[in-house]
């Protein structure tokens, strides 16, 4: 068991490094959130979970797509609203 929980962490730092060099570079500063691997990851004064990076990913959102939808789900926040899913946003947007 202890080493399949092991893979997931190298497969998990493994696709937050993608994401982070596929939207913001590889000079970014990033990291996992108290060191919670699958958590929260910071990059550059934004904060993604797990479920959000790979959607970005799976759905192949372009770079300005994804800060759109950023800055989207933080006014809804801020607006007390739900926001639409990753996947739907792309289609409805």
């Amino acid at each position: 068991m202890k080493d399949k929980l092991q893979r997931w962490i190298n497969e998990t730092k493994k696709l937050g490094d993608l994401f982070v060099v596929h939207y913001f570079g590889r000079d970014a500063e990033s990291y996992w959130i108290a060191d919670d691997i699958g958590g929260v990851l910071y990059v550059n004064d934004y904060f993604f979970n797990l479920s959000d990076i790979f959607a970005f990913l799976r759905y192949r959102y372009s770079k300005n797509k994804m800060f759109e939808y950023y800055e989207y789900q933080m006014k809804c926040i801020e607006d007390k609203k739900i926001p639409i899913n990753i996947k739907s946003y792309r289609h409805l947007v």
